[in-house]
């Protein structure tokens, strides 16, 4: 049993689908999904999966590495905020928060001055990031929701995790990698759910706005960092996976017309939308992977 629970395997992949699942049958039984309390579990195993990939936190934090558990924890702040307080300023409050989180993990790069390929992808990424998750959180729920729409940010999340994760190891970064598979395999076990209950003719239940931005904030500033400092993540498919809350965007509103009738059909179709730029990062990533930086030995 030691073995498995110490396997990385494990606890990249099954165990945060598990854990993903119980959240999900935690929002659809015993707690209401706007509920603080579903926030702070979500927090507290996102915590977990830090500190087991990343180790404790380093006082003070010099590398970029050490710092992204320190931006869980801002981003965790926020997300517990009242949702009146969120309210109208969640768009200027994730694009605050989003460029603070890029100036500190990359303030070095920055102050360097140099604009090589690798600079050039990381603010195109820390741009596209802080432009289309505030956009995502900021939105206004509709007054009567479509049966994608719970899906829309998760698919969001999961599409940029999981791109990312599989950029990061072909790029030799397997850390961050494993950090944004667990984060990807949590949300998988959420939507999974949520998808059979419509399938069985229920409703998903949806994300509060504060939830939204922590797992949109968490899953992005790994990126951003891989970005930054991983010289062997291809520039491309690092833009590309930056992408899917950008076309979740743009499924709510010009997209949405190319969804099906079908009620099953729509938050398939919707997650197959928000997942193509994932997927043509993850194509990108293995083509043109470094030699040996599919192991992430080199």
């Amino acid at each position: 049993m030691s073995a498995i629970l110490g396997n990385p395997m494990f606890t990249t992949t099954t165990l945060p689908l598990l854990l993903g699942i119980v959240l999900a049958l935690l929002a659809r039984f015993a707690l209401p999904p706007s509920s603080p309390a579903l926030t702070v579990f979500w927090a507290v195993l996102l915590l977990f999966f830090y500190w087991d990939t990343l180790g404790p936190p380093v006082v003070p934090p010099v590398a970029a590495s050490q710092k992204l558990i320190y931006l869980a924890f801002a981003g965790i702040v926020i997300s517990l905020l009242p949702e009146r307080v969120l309210g109208g300023r969640m768009g200027s409050l994730g694009a605050i928060v989003f460029a603070a989180a890029f100036l500190w993990l990359g303030w070095r790069r920055i102050a360097a001055g140099t604009l090589d390929l690798q600079m050039i992808a990381a603010l195109a990424v820390g741009l596209l990031t802080l432009v289309g998750a505030p956009i995502l959180t900021a939105r206004q729920a509709s007054q009567s929701p479509s049966m994608e729409e719970p899906f829309l940010t998760p698919a969001a999340v999961l599409a940029l995790s999981l791109s990312g994760a599989i950029v990061s190891v072909l790029g030799a970064s397997i850390v961050t990698g494993q950090l944004l598979g667990s984060v990807a395999a949590l949300i998988g076990g959420w939507c999974l759910v949520h998808y059979v209950a419509v399938l069985r003719g229920g409703v998903a239940a949806s994300w509060s706005k504060g939830l939204e931005f922590l797992l949109l904030y968490a899953a992005a500033t790994v990126l951003i960092q891989v970005a930054l400092l991983a010289p062997k993540a291809n520039p491309a498919a690092l833009i590309l996976s930056s992408l899917p809350p950008i076309a979740a965007v743009l499924v709510r509103g010009p997209l949405q017309n190319q969804l099906p009738g079908a009620r099953p059909l729509r938050p398939l179709v919707a997650g197959i939308l928000i997942a193509v730029p994932a997927m043509l990062a993850i194509v990108t990533a293995i083509v043109w992977a470094p030699h040996g930086a599919a192991l992430g030995f080199s």
